[in-house]
């Protein structure tokens, strides 16, 4: 086996083993160290000459919405009480408009009771009438009829 001397010490075959893979892992952990840093100093660098962008037209934006917002609530306030304006004038028409109703309906109810009495006095003039004028008939018909009865020689 191969044995190596390095300083004094010697190191044989079996231990090289091992002690390679130990260099190359704290080489590649020194490595990833550096890098590491490296990417600190570079994030650190973007950091400083990080300049925030311009978001006043966004916030210009912003105020412009906030404003028609402001005008919309204050439209839709408007809609709402006209809304109720007009519910509330229509309410009243139609209470004006029930109450005419029922006047009107109170009106018909008389003139059909008037116009029911003007019926029934007037059928009963005229069926006195008719009686009266059926009674004549009948006079003048039954002495007509006994005229002829008395005086059979007439015909």
């Amino acid at each position: 086996m191969a044995v190596v001397e390095y300083g004094g010490v010697k190191v044989g075959g079996g231990k090289l083993l091992l002690i390679i893979p130990l260099i190359s892992m704290l080489g590649g952990g020194a490595w990833a160290g550096f890098e590491f840093y490296q990417r600190y100093l570079t994030m650190e660098a973007k950091i400083n000459t990080f300049v925030s962008p311009d978001l006043s037209s966004i916030r210009q934006d912003i105020a412009v919405i906030e404003e028609s917002l402001v005008g919309i609530g204050e439209a839709v306030e408007l809609a709402k009480d006209y809304t109720r304006t007009i519910k509330n004038d229509l309410k009243d028409d139609l209470a004006r408009q029930e109450s005419l109703m029922d006047r009107l309906e109170n009106k018909v109810n008389a003139s059909q009771d008037k116009i029911d009495k003007t019926i029934d006095v007037a059928g009963d003039a005229l069926y006195s009438d008719t009686d009266r004028k059926i009674k004549e008939l009948e006079d003048r018909l039954g002495s007509k009829l006994q005229r002829a009865l008395d005086n059979p020689l007439a015909n």
